[in-house]
């Protein structure tokens, strides 16, 4: 082969690469940033007393990638390399409950065991994620194993569990509404959470 040949190969190689790339379809990312309404009235008429902080935060590590994991049927899950978390599924899940149960709470401090004001926190919620389902055109499926602790040691922790299943069924963008059942999702588990805070502090 002829340098003037191998030149045009490689040029062209590129040209039909950059073609490519300019065809392929963008990236989409998501958070689980609570929504800004929708999430049910506080379940106290003043802040919570306590300051708490989220996590830690576990995830299967089937779902702990930034790739969104879809599921296809009992035992089969599809990687989608377009749709993608914004941040580290755990910290958006700590986020979330963070936000809801602030809101629960009357505007009480509640901050992901990550930012800095977690280290003065007198409460600990721990969330053991067992369930992050995806499943396209149905349903969000989230389960949480989730313990309250506190950190003086005064009380014994309090532990729950909470099992959620939202419609995701839409004739718009079903990974946006799979993304917006998530978060219905997280925010029925924040308000169990803080029912229990509410009941507990009662007793």
């Amino acid at each position: 082969m002829t340098a003037s040949r191998f030149v045009r190969g490689v040029v062209i190689l590129l040209v039909t690469l950059m073609a490519g790339c300019a065809t392929s379809p963008p990236a989409q990312f998501f958070t689980l940033t609570p929504a800004a309404s929708g999430a049910g009235e506080s379940l106290v008429s003043s802040p919570f007393a306590r300051s708490i902080a989220v996590g830690p935060v576990s995830v299967p590590e089937s779902v702990n990638r930034p790739q969104f994991v879809v599921r296809e049927g009992q035992n089969q899950v599809i990687v989608l390399e377009l749709q993608r978390w914004a941040e580290p599924l755990r910290d958006g899940i700590a986020e979330s409950v963070a936000g809801y149960l602030s809101r629960a709470l009357g505007g009480a401090r509640v901050t992901p065991m990550t930012q800095s004001a977690a280290n003065t926190a007198q409460l600990d919620v721990a969330l053991d994620v067992q369930r992050f389902d995806l499943i396209v055109g149905e349903a969000a499926v989230l389960e949480v194993v989730w313990t309250i602790k506190t950190r003086n040691g005064s009380a014994a922790p309090i532990s729950g569990r909470s099992e959620v299943r939202e419609s995701a069924q839409t004739s718009g963008d079903a990974y946006a509404a799979l993304v917006a059942a998530q978060v219905r999702a997280l925010a029925t588990v924040s308000r169990e959470i803080a029912q229990r805070l509410v009941q507990s502090a009662a007793n």
